[in-house]
């Protein structure tokens, strides 16, 4: 049996040269903990080993001609002799050896090494002879009962067949020591015993026994010392909370040392940014109670004097006047001398020179004290700004499959400019949003010039290729299924070609895309749609059949304006054939309105423009998204058969707020015109209302004009229905917070107020809330208004939207709370 305990080591690096006996140069020692490097899948049979040569012992000095190894059954010949460096043609070196030994002992393989150097028939012959440690053949697991083995497996870093190696051993121990803390168990134990099987010299058992105690709770944080700042405020700043009732639905209660030591730096930390510089967190106390169960945290805090800016100036190498980086300090005369905004302001100077070229400048703050009062501070910033920097080699790393190029066109800099922070960023940013990495460094790399900066931009690719097939039920759609084929870094190109499914009770759409953001290596834009949609409204079906052909080009480069790709332009040529009838979602069979029901080509030409500040494209926490279309389909102009001017103007705003929640504000406003004298705006392209893309809490598409009609049937006395046609404009709303509920899983809670609702011809926007109409409003009155609250869940197949919606004044048909689920992103 082999214990846990490291052996002592024996004779370490030591080199014993014996001439006495025939043969032998000898060493031996114990291994340096050091993870392998390269390990057999399995015990194999012992290999084929040299013969030690048979010969006199060699001397100093003399001449080796061959190198081996002996005794090495699972590690490669090639893996001892990579660690020596003896070579054969070398003279024979004490030194060297010893060297040698110690490089094949910080493998981690071996129990014992010696080294036999003979004078044989051929020349000097040195041979490793190893004496390798037994492979793993099981990892076992005792005394687990609170936590279950499959997790503890996760944290063990120990592979059937591997070599023992002590050092893995006991880091894994210490891992399952951690897990146990983590889930409240803070005295568990854990110890190792490494065993072999009966007749089994060569492999071992690793048995983990785990003592597991029971758990202890964090029962109280005591604070002493702390006068200007109370209690409640510091600990909501610390991780390491007292434990309550509800203590199971989160970590609250457990103690982490590591959390633990962190809050004594997040303590201090707090203080300096109220401008307490002197502050001092004594060594905490740390008390047991007498069941085991209960921690009781003592820490003492020596606040001091808190500090005030006396004055603020700036000394060294300015590049522009004293006064404008005074004020980029961002503290005055009275100010608190917070320490964050000092950093910050420092900070600022610093990018300012960073941007100028000047890539190693530095900022140094000097503090001396004013007069009798010591906390009253002259704050003086120091500058020295080094040599103007240049940028060297940019060299791409870690793409395997996606091109050079492809990367390199995203970077703002390029070889030869002058060095700069803000467009380092940048092009971080924008190689980023791309969505083929899972992470991207920018780094600056020194050369043999302190004027010239090399640039190293390491990628981690992620799989771009999907395939998604997903299937559902809604309440709206009956059944839904959605299926999506596409790869978003067609051949390492940048390309995307996508191909969509979808299939429910309402659509079916088959949408074949291909882009490419840079055509023909120049910034211009292309993209090209072939689809076939058919679609089931409240009280008609619309089945169109064509193409988009769309190229765009960043506006702000077109125009000279230094705001990167955030705002673009497009020009989009759309063909379809559109057929349109009567029925639709509701059943309803209504006679048609001829020129409402007139189907046929639509040839459009539309211009758009993106302004699109975003920090995330798929889950946005900040910034904006702004478009503005206007799309034009006339039968001079385009040879269009259906003949309309449409516009359309779109504003989302994304906020952070708190705790990971952000605030999502949306406002959409539309408005269509016929360029016909004699055919209206077809009812396909009218604008409607209500449901998950526009108004929740209505039923999808029953918000709008409204008509009372006869049936198909034509019989004069036959009850009327209702006809939704669709207005000319349109005015939607929506404001949502968006907050975490299982972060790891990516399922996300909403809460909403939708305002809205689609206007007929010649009915302008009354903007009157239906709050503040009486029970007889119509559906042209006013604006309608719901409020609701949903789930989200980000899944491999989509994402997922769970959503109630209450309208606020419904009227006499309309339901009180409306459910819709659907599989696609909210705005």
């Amino acid at each position: 049996m082999v214990d846990g305990k490291l052996r002592a080591a024996t004779l370490l690096g030591a080199l014993v040269i014996a001439l006495a006996a025939p043969g032998a140069l000898y060493a031996q020692g114990m291994p340096r903990l050091e993870r392998p490097d390269i390990l057999e899948a399995a015990p194999a049979a012992p290999r084929q080993t040299a013969e030690l040569p048979r010969g006199q012992a060699g001397a100093e000095g003399q001449e080796v001609v061959e190198v081996r190894t002996s005794g090495n059954r699972r590690v490669e010949t090639a893996t001892i002799l990579d660690r020596a460096q003896v070579r054969a043609g070398m003279a024979l070196s004490r030194e060297q050896i010893s060297k040698d030994i110690q490089r094949i002992f910080s493998l981690g393989y071996f129990d014992d090494v010696k080294v036999d150097a003979t004078q044989g028939e051929e020349g000097l012959v040195v041979t490793f002879i190893v004496e390798e440690k037994p492979a793993i053949d099981e990892v076992r697991y005792r005394g687990n009962d609170a936590v279950n083995t499959d997790d503890i497996e996760e944290v063990v870093d120990l592979q059937r067949f591997s070599i023992v190696n002590f050092a893995d051993v006991s880091r894994s121990a210490a891992a399952i020591q951690e897990l146990y803390r983590e889930k409240g168990h803070f005295l568990a134990e854990v110890d190792y015993e490494i065993t072999s099987p009966p007749g089994r010299e060569d492999l071992a058992i690793v048995t983990f026994e785990i003592r597991e105690h029971a758990k202890v709770r964090v029962k109280r944080v005591t604070l002493l010392g702390n006068e200007a700042i109370d209690d409640a405020e510091l600990k909501n700043i610390m991780a390491t909370r007292e434990g309550h009732w509800l203590s199971f639905l989160t970590r609250f209660g457990n103690f982490r040392e590591q959390d633990f030591q962190e809050d004594l730096q997040r303590l201090m930390l707090y203080y300096y940014h109220q401008g307490y510089l002197a502050v001092k967190i004594g060594e905490p106390t740390i008390r047991l109670s007498a069941d085991k169960r209960d921690l009781y945290l003592t820490v003492r805090i020596e606040e001091g004097p808190r500090h005030y800016v006396e004055s603020v100036g700036v000394q060294g190498d300015l590049i522009t006047d004293a006064d404008t980086l005074t004020e980029m300090v961002g503290l005055d005369a009275g100010d608190v001398l917070a320490y964050g905004e000092m950093q910050m302001g420092m900070q600022r100077i610093k990018r300012l020179y960073e941007d100028a070229g000047y890539a190693n400048a530095r900022v140094v703050p000097l503090t001396p004290s004013s007069g009798e009062d010591a906390s009253r501070v002259n704050l003086m910033l120091n500058i020295t700004r080094g040599p103007m920097v240049s940028i060297g080699r940019i060299e791409v790393v870690g793409n395997v499959k996606t091109r050079d190029l492809v990367v390199r066109r995203e970077m703002v800099l390029g070889e030869g400019d002058l060095y700069s922070a803000t467009a380092l960023e940048e092009s971080r940013q924008r190689i980023e949003r791309l969505g083929y990495f899972e992470q991207v460094t920018v780094t600056s790399q020194a050369t043999s010039s302190p004027e010239v900066v090399d640039l190293r931009v390491e990628i981690k690719e992620r799989p771009t290729g999907t395939f998604q097939v997903g299937a559902g039920l809604s309440s709206q759609e009956s059944f839904i299924f959605q299926g999506q084929v596409s790869q978003e870094n067609l051949f390492g190109r940048g390309q995307s070609l996508a191909l969509s499914v979808q299939a429910s009770g309402i659509r079916r759409l088959f949408n074949l895309r291909f882009s490419e953001p840079w055509l023909m290596g120049s910034r211009w834009q292309f993209a090209i749609d072939l689809y076939n949609f058919d679609y089931l409204y409240q009280d008609f079906s619309r089945v169109s059949t064509g193409g988009n052909l769309t190229f765009g080009y960043p506006l702000g480069e077109l125009l000279g304006l230094d705001i990167g790709d955030s705002l673009t332009t497009a020009l989009t040529y759309k063909l379809e054939d559109v057929e349109v009838a009567p029925g639709g979602y509701s059943g309803t069979n209504v006679q048609p309105a001829s020129p409402l029901f007139t189907g046929g080509l639509t040839s459009s030409v539309r211009l758009a423009a993106y302004l699109d500040t975003r920090d995330n494209r798929i889950f946005p926490t900040r910034g904006m998204y702004h478009s503005a279309k206007v799309e034009i389909a006339d039968g001079t102009l385009t040879a269009s058969e259906n003949e309309f001017v449409k516009y359309d103007v779109d504003a989302r705003f994304y906020m952070p707020l708190f705790w990971n929640f952000v605030l999502r504000l949306n406002g959409n406003l539309g408005y269509v015109a016929s360029t016909s004298a004699e055919r209206p705006v077809p009812i396909f392209e009218r604008y409607f209302a209500g449901g998950p893309d526009t108004i929740r809490g209505f039923d999808r598409y029953t918000l709008g004009p409204m008509r009372r009609v006869p049936s198909s049937s034509g019989d004069p006395s036959g009850a009327l229905s209702e006809f939704h046609y669709g207005g000319n404009k349109r005015l939607v709303l929506t404001a949502e917070v968006e907050f975490p509920i299982f972060e790891a899983m990516r399922v996300n809670g909403v809460v909403f107020a939708d305002v809205g609702n689609a206007f007929d011809d010649g009915t302008p926007f009354t903007l009157k809330l239906d709050l503040f109409s009486d029970e007889s409003l119509e559906y042209a009155d006013a604006l309608r208004t719901s409020v609701g609250l949903g789930v989200r869940w980000f899944s491999p197949i989509g994402p997922l939207r769970f959503e109630w919606g209450v309208p606020l004044q419904p009227l006499s048909g309309e339901r009180n709370v409306v459910f819709d689920f659907s599989i696609q992103n909210a705005f």
